[in-house]
């Protein structure tokens, strides 16, 4: 824990929470700048601010929903957390994923706070893990049901290209259940792949030796974790049920924004089901924040649907309530947490 603990450098966590913030609203005023050049208006107006409001609710009931899958997962343990350590732990992975490359922060972040609030390390590691597989699979299994009860026409190339990522997601999500049945066809597999390659490679010679028996144990642990929520199935329904309130608040904050500045047809399942593939696709982004591609694919989105004039607001307020007040009260939550 002492390891964790020091790779929290304030200075470090504060530069490249500048990095995400500075990208963002250099991307919002090229996109304010674009929309000018091409639509000769823009509007900033707010013709229904009580929606803004609605849409700070909704945010926060999202946040809520997470830390209440927290609260709940952990009792697999038999440990009772207590709703207000666990809103902070998932606050702070919101700050620390916002501001490091692919979110990888945002599970160490967790991590270290779940072993604050009482669970053990290999408790923490394995709620976490299991937690981020079950983010991603929730956001498929959400993507596909949409698909089927609300037959959309989008134009947009964005969500094309997103939509294929999900199907090849849901192939691999596939081949890994194989693999959880049957672990020694990854061993066999990977050790041919490393074998072949380094006829080529010679450099990947002394991965042969090292790697299987390490890709082994990470691979053995993981899916004792997952398996332990697989004995334990109203757990794993748990994590799904409250990953997909969870999701349809957070993504729904957009339909509150859009009915604030204008008056849009686009109904809140739609604006559900449009954002599923974005946010699958900005988890894995390897700028920190995402900073840059969330706002030039969520303008892609929604310029098709809505007035080019109200374009830049919507962005704005998107991003303001799903990214910038994520990383003010994640970054209160954690360093309020690291100063104890």
């Amino acid at each position: 824990m002492e390891k964790i603990e020091k790779s929290f450098d304030q200075r470090k966590i504060l530069k490249q929470a500048l990095i995400g913030v500075g990208g963002s609203l250099i991307s919002l005023l090229c996109i304010v700048i674009y929309l000018f050049l091409h639509e000769g208006e823009i509007s900033f107006s707010v013709a229904h601010p009580e929606n803004l409001f609605l849409a700070a609710g909704v945010l926060v009931l999202a946040w809520l929903f997470d830390a209440l899958r927290v609260m709940l997962s952990a009792r697999i343990w038999q440990k009772k957390l207590r709703l207000r350590d666990c809103l902070t732990t998932v606050l702070s992975g919101y700050f620390l994923s916002g501001i490091t490359p692919a979110n990888t922060g945002g599970q160490v972040a967790e991590i270290y706070l779940l072993t604050r609030s009482g669970l053990s390390l290999s408790e923490a590691t394995g709620l976490t893990v299991v937690g981020g597989a079950l983010y991603s699979f929730t956001l498929v299994v959400l993507f596909f049901l949409s698909s089927l009860l609300f037959q959309l026409s989008i134009p947009s190339r964005i969500f094309e290209i997103t939509s294929r990522l999900f199907l090849l997601y849901a192939v691999l999500l596939g081949v890994l259940s194989v693999f959880l049945k049957y672990p020694h066809l990854l061993f066999r597999v990977s050790h041919k792949a490393l074998a072949f390659l380094a006829r080529f490679v010679p450099r990947l010679k002394g991965l042969v030796e090292v790697a299987p028996p390490f890709l082994e144990r990470f691979f053995l642990e993981l899916r004792e974790k997952l398996l332990l929520f697989l004995r334990k199935p109203q757990y794993l329904a748990l994590n799904i049920s409250m990953y997909s309130l969870h999701f349809f608040c957070l993504l729904g904050t957009t339909y509150f924004l859009i009915q604030a500045i204008s008056e849009s047809n686009l109904s809140l399942s739609a604006t559900v089901r449009l954002q599923l593939p974005l946010f699958f696709m900005l988890r894995f982004t390897p700028i920190p924040g995402a900073s840059g591609i969330a706002e030039l694919s969520f303008a892609s989105l929604f310029r098709a649907l809505l007035a080019g004039k109200n374009l830049g607001i919507l962005v704005f307020l998107w991003r303001l309530y799903t990214y910038y007040l994520a990383l003010a009260a994640g970054s209160v939550a954690f360093f309020r947490t690291l100063s104890r």
